[in-house]
């Protein structure tokens, strides 16, 4: 009788994996027909074509968009090598690209399929002494940084048939902006600055143009904000549980906590570090973790006494202090 019973359950687990691999490739199968088959269709390229040649630094790769794609694969390549491979969305990607020759190709993709690349343009791109289509590349600092670090070095591209560089730090506030700091011509393309003049935490844009004789870059293309937040995330109130609150095993247990309102003009994003340590030291951690929440779940398996306790840390790297009135009790 065992026997019987034993070959219908093994019967009913291989009936059951069966009907999953069915359905399973049956979900793949209609993933596939949902999205069009564009394996046979062509791109048709718009700019730049086959012995084109590029005034300035800055390329638009352009070509008509196809129906059917999600995005597009664009290679770029330098003396036969890749240097760029990037997918975009739309039919359009602009670069900063230096002086020399170069070919591209681009693809359709979407979800199930994709076409053939174009058949390589090869176009040139080369400098000019009319900087007013240019753009100058911002390497560092980069773009929304948040930091709390008050020197900070600013490094930039050079452009060609550029005779100098001019630097300005604005501060940005709710009722408007203010120019705090202009360079001198600088004929670097670093500048480096300090607490002199990063003084005060808030939310600066920097920008910089290239200038020669005739005429100069346009400063609203090389832009670029940072903000400074040196306010440490204040040490947070623990809600739940309550102090020396009691639960039994395998109960769910919330944990959840509050901070102070940052008191500071840039409010950083802050992630919390939890512990929970069956020791008053935290010499012996059970667990530990980090959410940019304020709250978080778990079971505990083993009876006796715990601690826990949490700390900010904000996106400037700032770090809080932790609470120390975090315990709780977990019994049969």
């Amino acid at each position: 009788m065992n026997s019987l019973v034993n070959c219908f359950l093994d019967s009913t687990k291989k009936i059951n994996t069966l009907a999953f691999l069915i359905v399973f490739v049956g979900f793949s199968a209609c993933e596939d027909v949902l999205e069009e088959d564009i394996t046979n269709d062509q791109i048709n390229l718009v700019s730049p074509l086959e012995g084109d040649t590029i005034q300035g630094n800055t390329v638009q790769f352009l070509w008509f968009s196809l129906e059917g794609a999600d995005s597009y694969n664009v290679q770029v390549y330098q003396d036969a090598r890749i240097v760029i491979d990037s997918v975009v969305n739309s039919a359009l990607l602009s670069l900063l690209l230096p002086s020399d020759e170069y070919m591209w190709r681009v693809k359709g993709e979407n979800f199930a399929y994709e076409t053939a690349f174009t058949f390589p343009q090869e176009f040139n791109v080369e400098s000019t002494n009319d900087l007013t289509a240019q753009v100058i590349e911002l390497i560092s600092p980069s773009d929304d940084l948040y930091t709390n670090d008050t020197s900070i070095i600013f490094n930039w591209t050079a452009i060609e048939f550029a005779s100098h560089y001019e630097f300005a730090l604005i501060k940005v506030t709710t009722s408007g902006e203010s120019i705090v700091y202009e360079s001198e011509p600088l004929t670097t393309t670093s500048l480096s600055l300090d607490d002199s003049v990063l003084s005060e935490d808030a939310v600066y844009k920097w920008e910089v143009f290239a200038v020669n004789t005739d005429n100069e870059t346009q400063t609203t293309a090389s832009t670029r904000t940072f903000s400074i937040d040196t306010v440490v995330p204040s040490v947070p109130s623990l809600l739940t549980p309550t102090f020396e609150q009691e639960f039994v095993v395998d109960e769910l247990i919330s944990f959840s906590w509050n901070y102070a309102s940052d008191s500071g003009p840039v409010v950083s994003t802050v992630t919390s570090i939890y512990e929970v340590a069956s020791d008053k030291s935290f010499t012996n951690v059970v667990l530990n973790g980090d959410t940019e929440g304020t709250s978080f779940s778990q079971e505990f398996t083993a009876i006796g006494t715990y601690y826990w306790r949490v700390r900010g840390e904000d996106l400037a790297g700032n770090i809080g202090g932790y609470n120390l009135n975090g315990k709780f009790i977990v019994n049969e």
